[in-house]
Order: C-alpha cells, then structure tokens, then sequence
C-alpha cells in the first residue's frame, strides 16, 4: 500500500472516529476505506491510543471563574437550533476536523512516546553502564583477594621450611640483563627440595629452563653440583625436587643458569643470579 493509494480525507475519517464524531455517511465510507485497506486498522488504534494519552500529557488547568453558572444558564436558554444551521453531514469534514487533524494528533503521540521512551533508553544505559562498572570492579576484588589467598600460602609455606631443622638459606642477585632480579632460596636436606622466592625474574618460553647450581667444598676439592630445574610464573614461589643429597647441605655459594632443556646437565649456561657473599 502507498499513501496515493488512500483518499487525500483518510486521516481526517480516522481522527473523527477517534473522537467519535462521524456521521453515518462518514462511518460507511470509512468502513469501505478499511475494508479495502484492513492495514489502516494500525493507524485506527493509534489515534485511539494517542487520544487516550494526550490528557495525561497536558499540564493541568483551573476552570476560569463562573463556568459553572454558564453552562447552568445555557441549559435553561435552551435555544431552539436555527433553520440556517447546517447538519453534520452537510459540514466538510476537513473543516470540522481543521486541515491535518489526525497527522497532528499522531505527530503529538510520536513526539510525546518518543521523548518518554529516549528518557527510558538514557536510563537503561545508564544502569547497564553502572552494572558494568561494579562487575569489573567485583572482578578486581576477586583477583585481589585470589592473590592475596596465594601469597598467604606462599609465606605460609615459606615459613612452614624455615622452621624446618638442616636448612640452607640464600639471598640471591640477578646479573647481567637480569640485575634487576632477585630472590631466596632455601634447601632442605631432610625433604630434599628447595623453595625459591623470585622478584622480577622473567618466565622462559618452553625451550630454555633455568637451572640451580651449588658449590660445595669437599676434603680435597671444589664441586659445583647440578641441583634441579625449573621455570617461573611471575614473581609466584618456586619448588623442585633435589637430585643429590649433597645439594640440601650449605654450599659455598648457589648459582642460577638459563639453559635449553636438551642441554647436558654436565654444565651450566648463561649464569644469571648467584647468591650473595656470607650467606649460609
């Protein structure tokens, strides 16, 4: 359907059925009209929806004084209709319901539905954009408090070894490109393994591992003794197994190598962090 399809008087009928204001001439030919347009039914019900509405978007009026006593008196007079009037019928409907009645209604409805739901949109986005907002923020409570609970049980451990009898304990120091790094390490001989405590030492890719070295002193000679492996996640605690029992004893000084893991064990890499001087 296109609007050259309907008569030029079409809304004019709508709008007078809206306000129940048709003659019966006017009610069968909009009848006709929306029997052979039964789309026009949408519109119909809009204009009755708009008229329903536009009172309550009306600011409200006081009644001028003494209204009440003129239409008393009007009902009294009871003038008799003058032979000249015209019947309804007989009066244009487009003159009745003035040039573009019913788009002026509708146009009203749309503005005043459309502003109200705008108000509506600002405010739904608005509570989505603040739900977002305290969603993220209960994000970073949940990972501070993950990470909070990871470092109780990192110092919990930590402290669980220290009390641990035939210890070792060193302060470590990055080199090189890794001087910024540091770190302890503590060996225990009776569990044979070692805790490390990294600060801003990097994680290697799958191919490199680092690789934990002590150099002890025996009767007749200095050893340097290949004492495991491992790989970081952050600055989260370390544990690996000893290979050799003479790793869990104090050694002279701890070393930190990066290594290919298919590299022989026979000797280490690029030193990266050694253990400071009196340490034990």
């Amino acid at each position: 359907m296109t609007r050259s399809d309907l008569p030029d008087q079409w809304h004019d009928l709508i709008a007078g059925y809206a306000l129940g204001n048709l003659t019966p001439a006017e009610q069968m030919q909009l009848n006709r009209l929306l029997k052979r347009h039964p789309e026009l039914e949408q519109e119909l019900r809009a204009y009755e929806a708009t008229l329903a509405q536009l009172p309550q978007a009306l600011p409200a009026q006081m009644p001028p004084a003494g209204l009440e006593d003129k239409i008393l008196q009007q009902l009294h007079t009871s003038v008799a209709p003058s032979p000249q009037m015209q019947e309804p019928g007989s009066i244009p409907l487009r003159l009745r319901y003035g040039w573009g009645l019913g788009a002026a209604i509708a146009a009203g409805l749309l503005l005043f539905i459309g502003w109200d739901n705008y108000r509506l949109r600002r405010s739904l986005s608005a509570s989505q954009q603040n739900l977002m907002l305290a969603n993220q923020d209960l994000t970073l409570a949940n990972q501070m408090i993950q990470q909070l609970q990871q470092n109780q049980q990192q110092t919990e451990a930590v402290l669980t070894s220290l009390r641990i009898p035939n210890k070792a304990v060193y302060s470590l120091q990055g080199i090189g490109e890794l001087a910024t790094a540091s770190g302890s390490v503590v060996t225990l001989m009776e569990e044979n393994k070692a805790i490390l405590i990294p600060h801003n030492l990097p994680t290697l890719p799958p191919e490199q591992v680092y690789r934990f070295w002590a150099a002890i002193e025996t009767d007749t000679s200095e050893a340097v003794l290949y004492c495991g492996e491992f790989n970081t996640n952050e600055n989260n605690t370390v544990q690996w197994a000893l290979p050799e029992a003479g790793c869990g004893t104090p050694a002279k000084q701890v070393l930190i190598t990066v290594d290919a893991v298919t590299a022989s064990t026979e000797s280490g890499g690029e030193l990266v962090m050694q253990s400071l001087p009196s340490q034990g």
